[in-house]
């Protein structure tokens, strides 16, 4: 099993999506090889479920150099 931060996670499949990855290519390669609870995997599915959908509807994730998703607006 591998052990992986949710961070590093979510980053991994925002690669995924931006790869053109189906979900079921996500759960096998990037979820499923993962030490995780039944409520973090399902956590991360829909993560990636969602992520999907909104690729799909043209927002695509970004995906910073610092490894850090989301904005860049300092608080």
């Amino acid at each position: 099993m591998r052990l992986a931060s949710t961070r590093t996670l979510c980053r991994e499949i925002d690669e995924a999506v931006l790869a053109g990855w189906s979900i079921a290519d996500i759960e096998t390669e990037v979820i499923a090889p993962c030490a995780l609870d039944e409520e973090a995997r399902a956590a991360l599915w829909l993560y990636a479920d969602g992520s999907l959908a909104r690729a799909s509807a043209g927002h695509l994730p970004a995906i910073a150099d610092t490894g850090v998703t989301g904005s860049s607006i300092p608080i």
